[in-house]
């Protein structure tokens, strides 16, 4: 029975030790998104061929919206997931036009799936749902 104890004691106190030393495993702040956007307005000309980015407002910190092939699109935060308490400010696309940089402490991401390529930040950009509407050429972006 001791040894039972002892293993959970044990197992508890692992997970709080591992929790509290990495700062960056906290959650973006929710909020709540329902946004359509007509890609045939001139606004989202950037979004008509593959590889096009824009900026839109939404979210925490904005969003980007990034399409990945003819009927995929990638949808994030401009939130930086770093330091998610006291985050300075929105990611912004590099003039490489493949990156994402948080200009507060370096982090960076790929534009083409919001993954961290260079810390301090270890998660990812957060990322919104999208429904595609081909015939009217309209995105559907929601949480």
């Amino acid at each position: 029975m001791k040894k039972v104890i002892a293993t959970i004691l044990f197992i508890v106190g692992l997970s709080i030790f591992q929790s509290s030393c990495n700062k960056n495993n906290q959650n973006i702040p929710y909020v709540a998104i329902d946004s359509y956007l007509n890609l045939n307005l001139p606004a989202y000309i950037n979004l008509n061929g593959i590889g096009g980015w824009t900026y839109v407002s939404g979210g925490n910190e904005g969003l980007i919206v990034y399409r990945q092939t003819q009927d995929n699109f990638m949808v994030y935060d401009r939130y930086c997931t770093y330091n998610v308490d006291g985050s300075c400010g929105a990611v912004t696309v590099d003039s490489s036009n493949i990156g994402i940089t948080c200009n507060c402490d370096g982090s960076k991401y790929q534009l083409f799936d919001g993954a961290v390529i260079q810390g301090p930040a270890t998660t990812n950009l957060q990322q919104y749902r999208f429904d595609y509407d081909e015939v009217n050429n309209q995105l559907h972006i929601y949480n």
